[in-house]
């Protein structure tokens, strides 16, 4: 028994010590010298091989056709929460945490097409109430590996790798949480002009806190296709077209449970012109949960107007948005909108609520003081779709509230007060203060009123 247990604390010991000498390392690497240019979402897209000769130590020129850059990332970010799950059941008191991600890639670019990307991770987390979950804290682990093909028309990359799509109101990376969100398999691509056209299948990564053993999932399943076009006819409107399949072995919702089988089908329409900017889009989905059809749907919008000539450039915006809900459970048919994998701050950094049974409308203001620093204030309204339907949470794909079936509609309201600042291309930070008013639909089994802080610096190389 002595023995097992030395054999587990030195087990953890090795694991601390993995996981701080890649944060030392990130570290190191961002003491180094680099160049002020743009940093991309999905790191991979990044190409720095025109100026391979000018950010040494970052990239490295092997002979005429080869280069191989390094890159890394780090953050600190604290929530606290106060209380959580809007107070409902057993657990009624609040939480603060701090997580801690830090990341490292190389990027190997053979020729003008051939890309093979590397990025390894490590996280932790400290102060959960109950300890880390699982999108919490990881020794470190492959968070992205994969070969690519960046021809002029075609595009072929195939391994681990993240993916956001149009808004990422249903594919994001997860950026919220520690650990991102990636997926193993295959991503065709055709380009011509303006116009693409994306074929895609997927499984999500299963996030393990071990050292390398993240793996597949299996009970869960994304494929489609994506399509952005931009006709000259009618610009300077924008038109993403899409169809996505999604399967999973156990589902649950209000009014249904068992193996899902959903498509959704898709139409964003976006653009900007004279100071006004737009996204709206639309989905409907069909297909099976358990024994029950599928019949859902969403609309949602984001229109505003920025006023360049006024000082701090203020945007006057206005979210609305509703997802179907299921008003009348054991009919055989379920109504309620499943977001796949989507941004879990969709409606504030709080990520209280999920998008699904849900109608909301946010009106918003954001100002710029300078160029790198921004403020948004917002005041978000939220209803049930259906007062029959419950209300749902995230994470992703939705996590329902049970006790809330068949209560009022009225969700709530919530103020939000977020802010980011770029120090330098490479720093940022952000923070933000939201205030949830709890409706009819939680304060009548026994939810309260929510209180939210956020603050993050960021750092990438």
């Amino acid at each position: 028994m002595a023995i097992r247990k030395r054999h587990i604390f030195m087990y953890q010991q090795t694991a601390k010590t993995c996981k701080v000498s890649l944060a030392a390392a990130v570290m190191l690497i961002a003491s180094l010298p680099t160049a002020a240019s743009e940093y991309l979402p999905l790191r991979f897209e990044e190409n720095w091989g025109a100026d391979c000769n000018k950010i040494a130590p970052k990239c490295w020129r092997i002979g005429k056709a080869v280069t191989l850059t390094f890159g890394a990332d780090a953050r600190v970010r604290s929530d606290n929460y106060r209380p959580l799950n809007f107070g409902i059941g057993s657990d009624t008191g609040g939480d603060s945490l701090t997580l801690f991600r830090s990341m490292a890639h190389g990027d190997l670019r053979v020729g003008k097409h051939a890309q093979m990307f590397v990025q390894f991770g490590a996280y932790d987390e400290a102060g959960r109430r109950g300890g880390p979950i699982s999108v919490d804290q990881s020794n470190p682990d492959l968070q992205q590996g994969f070969l690519a093909w960046n021809g002029d028309k075609f595009s072929l990359r195939v391994g681990r790798q993240e993916m956001t799509l149009g808004t990422s109101r249903l594919i994001a990376v997860r950026e919220g949480p520690n650990i991102r969100l990636a997926f193993d398999g295959a991503r065709a691509g055709w380009r011509r002009g303006s116009y693409r056209i994306d074929a895609f299948a997927f499984r999500p990564v299963f996030n393990r806190p071990r050292t390398f053993d993240d793996s597949v999932n299996k009970s869960q399943a994304l494929y489609g296709l994506y399509a952005t076009l931009t006709p000259e006819s009618i610009a300077p409107l924008k038109i993403d077209l899409y169809w996505l399949g999604y399967e999973r072995d156990q589902a649950l919702f209000a009014a249904a449970q068992g193996q899902e089988h959903r498509h959704s089908f898709g139409t964003r329409l976006f653009g900007s012109a004279k100071g006004w900017d737009w996204n709206t889009e639309a989905i409907f989905q069909a297909g099976r949960v358990g024994n029950q059809t599928i019949r859902a749907w969403t609309i949602s919008s984001d229109t505003g107007f920025t006023f360049t000539t006024l000082p701090w450039s203020p945007r006057l915006g206005l979210k609305a948005d509703i997802a179907s809900g299921d008003k009348t459970p054991g009919d055989g048919r379920l109504g309620t909108f499943n977001a796949l994998y989507p941004n879990p701050t969709y409606f504030s950094e709080a990520a209280l609520l999920a998008p699904g049974n849900t109608m909301d409308m946010q009106p918003t203001v954001t100002i710029k003081p300078v160029p790198t620093l921004t403020f948004v204030l917002g005041w978000n309204f939220l209803w049930k779709h259906h007062k029959e339907d419950a209300v749902y949470t995230p994470p992703a794909p939705l996590v329902v509230i049970p006790e809330t079936i068949g209560t009022d509609r009225y969700i709530g309201d919530q103020i939000k007060l977020e802010g980011s600042y770029r120090l330098h291309p490479q720093w940022e930070i952000r923070a933000a203060a939201i205030h949830f008013n709890a409706g009819e639909a939680l304060t009548q089994v026994g939810g309260r009123n929510v209180n939210f802080l956020m603050t993050s610096l960021a750092f990438r190389w």
